[in-house]
């Protein structure tokens, strides 16, 4: 066939396959371009619309425990023996939750209300036993009374609370081996001193956990996380933020499988695990095995940096002290010791 004739018969199929080449690339630049906007704004949504919201839901709730001008009033106490491996179940609405660990045997809970105009009585504290231990719930206004039952769990119902403006604090010394699972709404939690599985949620407030043990199970919409964990087990642990970052620190040598990703923001880890760069956006993410792997650890958040360290690793000692206005016990790096003097020569 001559090349005249080649041309001719093929022209036509070259034109038409160029033409949807063209297409396809400039399709495939538009859906690019369009992920790339996307992810952005979801990204500046967590960092700006996300804690702004958080900021309206917490004012809708009558502000903060500790806002200046609030009134104080006398406290609720519950006490009991917790066995090793029971669980207190803790539930607030609006106020922080404070966890430290028990000088002996025994766990103590008291809860402090503050307010502004509204009837502090309003809002009832609760101690109920279930199954696996005890719930403790502040209830307020508006709930059936029977969310605060063996299995189970307080919902939030608006109708009856947005303009109850009462706060509820829970202070708590949690005795060793007594696992926690802590939620509040409009709050901060802070554990230290756990020696057991750990369970801690909020929607507008930061996450402190400091355990001995494992697993962790860590989730908050608009703040940062930062824990201390034990050597893992079989089990899984999960902790995630939407707008905030995360930081997590488990002892050396540990078996971990780990996965971690943010949308917006840099992962850090000190176990030479390799960091990805997302194909489109400032987005990254890790996966890898730490040790022999094992026990899965999943760690995320949309807008927001995330670290995954080595702990110190340092002797633990007891001190007793005061926290919150209790004696607690808490638990301290030892002093580290000199370095021994360079020999003479």
């Amino acid at each position: 066939m001559a090349m005249v004739d080649f041309w001719k018969k093929w022209r036509a199929e070259i034109l038409r396959g160029s033409v949807i080449f063209a297409v396809v690339v400039g399709l495939g630049l538009t859906i690019v371009s369009f992920v790339h906007k996307m992810e952005a704004r979801v990204s500046n949504g967590a960092r700006g619309f996300i804690p702004q919201l958080a900021q309206s839901f917490s004012n809708g709730l009558g502000g903060n425990f500790d806002d200046p001008g609030r009134n104080h009033g006398a406290t609720w106490t519950w006490h009991s023996k917790l066995s090793a491996g029971q669980t207190l179940t803790l539930r607030d609405v609006n106020g922080p939750i404070a966890v430290t660990a028990a000088p002996g045997t025994e766990t103590v809970v008291t809860a402090e209300r503050s307010w502004l105009s509204s009837d502090p009585n309003s809002v009832t504290i609760q101690a109920v036993p279930t199954s696996s231990g005890t719930m403790v719930c502040a209830v307020w206004p508006g709930s059936t009374g029977s969310e605060c039952s063996a299995g189970g769990n307080v919902n939030v119902h608006m109708n009856g609370r947005e303009h109850n403006d009462v706060a509820v604090k829970f202070i708590v010394q949690l005795a060793p081996g007594v696992k926690l699972d802590a939620t509040s709404i409009n709050g901060d939690v802070d554990v230290t001193g756990a020696a057991a599985a750990v369970s801690a949620s909020t929607v507008s407030g930061d996450l402190t956990v400091e355990t001995s043990s494992w697993p962790v199970k860590l989730t908050t919409v608009s703040g940062d996380i930062s824990a201390t964990t034990g050597t893992p087990n079989t089990e899984s642990a999960e902790v995630k933020s939407v707008s905030g970052d995360v930081s997590l620190n488990v002892p050396r040598g540990v078996n971990l499988t780990v996965n971690a990703h943010t949308m917006s923001g840099d992962i850090s880890n000190d176990f030479e695990l390799p960091v990805n760069e997302g194909k489109f956006g400032a987005s990254h993410s890790l996966s890898g095995v730490i040790g022999s792997g094992g026990a899965s650890l999943s760690i995320n958040t949309v807008s927001g940096d995330i670290s995954l360290d080595k702990s110190s690793g340092a002797a633990i000692q007891i001190v007793k002290g005061k926290k919150h206005g209790v004696t607690v016990v808490n638990a301290t790096p030892a002093p580290a010791v000199a370095p021994a003097p360079p020999a003479k020569p």
